[in-house]
């Protein structure tokens, strides 16, 4: 049978897709001179302009982009000037080996404008994050749901503040959410390569990392390691060529960065909503969530891919209950699980779609009023229940629509085809 030749494109199907391309391109250009115009005019960028000062430090100084000279760089382009005993705070803490994934950034010399552009490369992963997380929750997905669950990887709070202090975590969250894809389509090296692009900001995710560790290991797969390790080997390699001294000076700088007590964690949240009995009830938070992280994981050794979705995205929910300190623009990590939730209520049949929609207009007014009342009103507790809100949220939501997920509505199709056997 002889495979039919495309037809030639005609002179109006050329130009339809010239007129597309032109669209596109005017869009991206849009977005990008709004991003670069509001970098401009409002102040902040600080984990931004942290590896935008300790690249071009490297680049064009033949400076040490992990000395304080590179924070203070960092502090005065994000806030005009820097506070004592702040400096440290900005150090770069981001492996060295990484760092050929800044230098596009660092080479633009208009700092907002390397900002914006850094914007709308997360703004492109989160969306990107969206439809690869919908994609692991289910086949079919209605087109509400890819619109509902855009508006709220975009315009929610802790999205917003995310793309403004310039956190590497949105990024992060679309490797986390690459890894899941490549291991359950069974492209275990590039699985393992990625794992290798995850070796940074290890608070926000080192239990999601140590689940795939115990899931790769458990199954042999061997492939993963084996991507794992050439990734790691040619991004050390090229590193230690061009900067062979950064281990001591990466190791300092991260010191220096922990001695500084950067961003908060759930026990000084509970102490300060709760002097007298804040510190028992973080301890009681920790042991209870390390036990069900434990028990989801020696459960789910031998399950399938859909119920080891559901336990990383647990683990990431988990993460910032366990104790370890966690700024809140990191918690973008945590939304593609709030995807995976809307996706598993829109199996039920009766109420999924309102309890949706519900759960959609929640997570994204609440954490705008505590916002509002954090920031403009000077509230500090409304900070602190901003910052216990969405892991909460996505841990009470994961075990609402656990049975859900775990065991997805059967079609008529399913029935017939139990009927026959």
């Amino acid at each position: 049978m002889t495979k039919r030749k495309r037809p030639p494109l005609t002179a109006r199907d050329i130009g339809l897709l010239a007129a597309i391309s032109l669209c596109g391109l005017a869009v991206v250009a849009g977005l990008i001179w709004a991003n670069a115009r509001w970098s401009a005019l409002v102040s902040g960028g600080d984990k931004f302009f942290t590896l935008y000062s300790g690249a071009r430090a490297f680049l064009f100084q033949s400076g040490d982009p992990y000395g304080r000279e590179s924070a203070i760089s960092a502090m005065e382009l994000a806030r005009g000037g820097f506070p004592a005993g702040e400096i440290d705070a900005l150090r770069l803490t981001l492996p060295f080996f990484l760092m050929p994934f800044i230098y596009p950034f660092a080479v633009v010399p208009d700092p907002a404008l390397a900002r914006g552009l850094w914007a709308f490369l997360a703004q492109l992963a989160l969306a990107a994050t969206v439809l690869l997380a919908l994609r692991l929750a289910g086949s079919t997905v209605p087109r509400g749901l890819v619109v509902g669950c855009t508006v709220l990887m975009l315009f929610n709070s802790y999205v917003v503040v995310a793309v403004l202090e310039g956190t590497p975590a949105a990024l992060l969250g679309l490797a986390y959410v690459g890894v899941l894809w490549a291991l359950q389509t069974d492209q275990d090296e590039l699985a393992g390569a990625l794992c290798a692009l995850c070796l940074c900001m290890w608070e926000v995710g080192l239990p999601f990392l140590g689940l795939v560790t115990w899931r790769v290991f458990h199954q042999n797969r061997r492939r993963v390691i084996a991507g794992f390790g050439m990734a790691l080997v040619v991004l050390l390699g090229f590193s230690f060529l061009l900067f062979p001294g950064w281990l001591l000076p990466f190791l300092t700088a991260n010191i220096g960065v922990l001695r500084s007590a950067p961003g908060t964690s759930t026990a000084e949240v509970l102490l300060r909503l709760s002097p007298d009995h804040g510190m028992q009830i973080s301890r009681g938070i920790t042991i209870v969530v390390l036990a069900t992280m434990i028990y989801e994981w020696a459960v789910g050794r031998e399950s399938d891919n859909r119920r080891h979705l559901w336990i990383a995205f647990l683990a990431l929910a988990a993460t910032p209950l366990i104790g370890l300190r966690i700024e809140l623009s990191n918690l973008v990590v945590l939304t593609p699980g709030l995807v995976l939730i809307l996706a598993a209520a829109l199996q039920r049949r009766r109420f999924g779609a309102w309890f949706g929609a519900l759960l959609l207009t929640v997570v994204m007014v609440v954490p705008w009023y505590l916002a509002w009342r954090g920031f403009a009103v000077g509230d500090q507790r409304a900070r602190d229940v901003g910052f216990l809100f969405l892991p909460l949220v996505s841990l009470v939501g994961l075990y609402w629509t656990r049975w859900w997920f775990l065991r997805p509505a059967r079609t008529w199709l399913d029935e017939i085809r139990a009927l026959e056997r």
